[in-house]
């Protein structure tokens, strides 16, 4: 693996690449349950959709905001982000 240097991050690549997995802190990662691929989101039309289990990194103050404003954080940012895409959903065509 090559480290992956730039200038406008002051991140060490070459020590991450090195570091064991076992070193990871997931202390304050949600635990993943087994039976994640079963999971549905339930939308108020009844349509119900598949939860990707895909990463997305978001801002800890965006996150944190959400957090203190949201008790269904999650959902809320997926709506956002459904009502987003249907009102560009023509600026990429």
């Amino acid at each position: 693996m090559n480290a992956k240097t730039t200038i406008d991050t002051q991140t060490d690549w070459a020590k991450l690449a090195r570091r064991d997995d076992s070193e990871i802190d997931y202390s304050d990662a949600p635990s993943i349950m087994p039976d994640i691929q079963q999971m549905r989101i339930r939308q108020p039309n009844g349509q119900v959709l598949p939860v990707s289990n895909t990463v997305v990194e978001v801002d800890a103050d965006i996150l944190a905001w959400f957090k203190t404003h949201q008790s269904n954080y999650q959902a809320t940012i997926n709506q956002l982000l459904r009502n987003f895409m249907k009102e560009h959903e023509h600026d990429l065509a």
